[in-house]
């Protein structure tokens, strides 16, 4: 009889449970970034744009995947990355916040010199990792204020070019669209 009882309820439990939330969200983002090999090390602004979606809930739990970019400079560096990564999310019971956190890998460069633009010829990709979390906070039915973001970020150096790492804090605060 249990098992019957089971058997009905499990694909209800499962369409609740992989409901997808989609969301974009536009950010200020400030990182310092400090570059090892260089022996410098800068504040830079710019924004950060993403996606996310939240693809399992499991009560005030939610797990889903992030696709980000950042772009910043200030008059003698620039900075870029895209990152991929796992997010766990927490939806406070009463309160209209949602803290979060996320581990990312990808793709992050810096590009010394006065020379403007995303291409400009001293940038040296490496691959980049890091741990980010924040607390979002529902201001509109869909649309969410991203109090604070902070994260932390490591470009691995490569031995025969530059085997030094590059480490980036980064201050966040932004606007995020629920769709």
């Amino acid at each position: 009889m249990k098992l019957r009882w089971f058997s009905a309820l499990l694909p209800l439990a499962l369409c609740t449970a992989v409901h997808a939330q989609i969301a974009a969200y536009g950010l200020l983002s400030i990182p310092h970034v400090a570059n090892n090999s260089a022996q410098t090390t800068t504040w830079n602004y710019g924004p950060t744009v993403g996606i996310y979606d939240d693809f399992l809930h499991l009560g005030p739990l939610s797990l889903g995947a992030d696709l980000r970019a950042g772009f910043s400079h200030n008059t003698n560096q620039n900075y870029r990355d895209v990152l991929f990564g796992v997010r766990v999310a927490a939806k406070a019971p009463v309160l209209p916040i949602k803290p979060y956190i996320q581990g990312e890998v990808g793709v992050g460069s810096v590009g010394g010199g006065k020379q403007t633009g995303l291409f400009a010829p001293s940038y040296s990709n490496k691959a980049t990792y890091g741990v980010l979390g924040g607390v979002d906070m529902t201001i509109l039915p869909h649309i969410d204020f991203r109090a604070l973001e902070l994260g932390f970020t490591t470009q691995k150096g490569t031995a025969y070019q530059n085997p030094s790492n590059t480490n980036v804090f980064t201050l966040s605060t932004g606007i995020v669209i629920r769709l």
